[in-house]
């Protein structure tokens, strides 16, 4: 299948070597490439010897050069435009129309055949820039293609990370379930051992209540008995010679069971906290 070539690379085959702008009045050297009239003509004002072609370097006669005239139809057809400022040679204010690919360099036609580039190799600008151009389109693609490799490689770190996010929301509910099963469990077993110290505690101060009620019974009838000996202590003397042993007996007896009484009661209370376990 034949290649489309577009206008650009149409108007850059179109163009004379040496001025580099589109063919004027174009004549054929005998080797096939061809030139504006103008440019072989300033070209053999130069020349001491022989002319040489400046694109293949083949000696040819300028002054026998036929009109290109195929070209002349082309350009006339297309209507190209031209360039209005070609880029001069400072050394012989010639279009710069050659690149010498030894020193990479752009000259014009005399460079090639005079300066000192002579015998260097030279291509034709309008074939280096094709050429530049290809090896730039090569160049973008061999970047497309580390590209695509940098963003797969990109697709594979996201999928990477959203796979340990997804992995770490599933560890973390498992997680969340068996400590919330452990809380569970812990809550029993505090719940059990707070009951049971509640109960403990219940039935000790339930006594203790009991004690402090028999020991308040025991302490107003102790309060009565000291009134009514205080009161006992007023009578006159006969009255309370003849009345204090009697009493005095009985509240020794009294005293001795109240006695025996507390230490039995003590013997019963608990004494601390390891009490309550």
């Amino acid at each position: 299948m034949a290649r489309l070539v577009s206008m650009t690379e149409l108007e850059d085959r179109l163009q004379c070597p040496i001025c580099l702008e589109v063919f004027k009045e174009p004549l054929m050297l005998q080797c096939g490439h061809s030139y504006c009239k103008g440019c072989l003509l300033s070209l053999l004002c130069h020349l001491d010897s022989e002319l040489r072609c400046p694109v293949c370097r083949l000696e040819v006669d300028g002054s026998s050069s036929p009109p290109n005239l195929s070209l002349v139809r082309v350009i006339e057809a297309l209507g190209l435009p031209r360039d209005p400022e070609p880029k001069i040679c400072a050394q012989h204010r010639n279009p710069l129309s050659l690149f010498c690919e030894k020193d990479q360099e752009l000259i014009c036609g005399l460079c090639g055949l005079l300066g000192s580039h002579q015998h260097h190799r030279v291509t034709p600008v309008s074939t280096v820039y094709s050429r530049m151009k290809e090896e730039l389109a090569t160049l973008i693609s061999d970047l497309k293609q580390e590209q695509k490799k940098v963003d797969e490689h990109i697709g594979k770190l996201v999928n990477n990370r959203t796979r340990i996010v997804n992995e770490s929301d599933v560890f973390s509910w498992v997680i969340r379930r068996e400590f919330q099963e452990l809380h569970h469990l812990v809550d029993e077993e505090k719940a059990r051992c707070l009951e049971g110290v509640e109960g403990h505690t219940r039935g000790l101060v339930a006594s203790l209540d009991m004690q402090l009620e028999q020991a308040h019974r025991t302490r107003e009838r102790l309060v009565q008995a000291k009134c009514v000996l205080e009161q006992f202590g007023n009578e006159n003397h006969h009255d309370f010679i003849r009345k204090y042993h009697s009493m005095a007996s009985r509240s020794g007896k009294m005293e001795r069971k109240k006695s025996e009484n507390l230490q039995k009661a003590e013997k019963c209370a608990p004494t601390g906290p390891a009490s309550l376990l």
